[in-house]
């Protein structure tokens, strides 16, 4: 602000560029490969198989494992 006391605040940076990069390419740098022969519910499937007992949802105070989640989604898919 002190080089530029004519500048718009809104426009003025907030973090370093450093911090700035970080925040929005290193943080969502999320990219994965999946295997392109299978669908997304042979995915989750075979993640259910490998460890049922994982913890696939939370929400609130619950949480459901993959093994459960996929027997509701079994059922479900079988009404």
């Amino acid at each position: 602000m002190m080089h530029t006391p004519q500048q718009a605040a809104h426009l003025l940076p907030i973090l370093p560029d450093s911090e700035r990069q970080q925040l929005l390419v290193g943080f969502n740098a999320t990219q994965a490969h999946y295997p392109q022969d299978q669908l997304i519910h042979q995915l989750f499937e075979a993640q259910a198989a490998a460890d049922p007992e994982a913890i696939a949802v939370v929400y609130e105070e619950t949480s459901v494992s993959y093994g459960e989640l996929n027997a509701r989604a079994n059922r479900l898919a079988h009404t």
